[in-house]
């Protein structure tokens, strides 16, 4: 079958529940037009029903949608904690479906 992925949702909002994100890198993005931020997972508390999982230290994509000039990029900073405001797109992808890549608007908290 072709294009099943057009019919799958993250939730993003249950899955964010028990996290905490730190920003890693910082660049604008020519192709997205937009900043884009590599972010990673400094805390996990979710509750994936196997106390042996976490996606503790783990990084994904986040494009800010609403950061479209190349100076926006100056408004953030490596090891700034960020809370998501609003969430877009979400994109599971990969061989696995383990890569996470997000269109969001974010706010610095730290």
């Amino acid at each position: 079958m072709k294009k099943l992925n057009l019919f799958q949702k993250f939730d993003f909002a249950n899955w964010q529940k028990g996290k905490k994100f730190m920003i890693q890198g910082i660049k604008y993005s020519e192709k997205k037009g937009c900043v884009s931020l590599d972010v990673i997972i400094v805390e996990d508390n979710t509750d994936y029903g196997d106390t042996s999982v976490s996606n503790l230290f783990e990084k994904f994509k986040v494009h800010l949608v609403n950061d479209t000039d190349e100076e926006d990029v100056e408004r953030y900073a490596v090891k700034d904690t960020i809370i998501f405001k609003n969430i877009g797109k979400c994109s599971v992808w990969g061989d696995y479906a383990s890569q996470l890549s997000v269109e969001a608007v974010v706010e610095v908290v730290e």
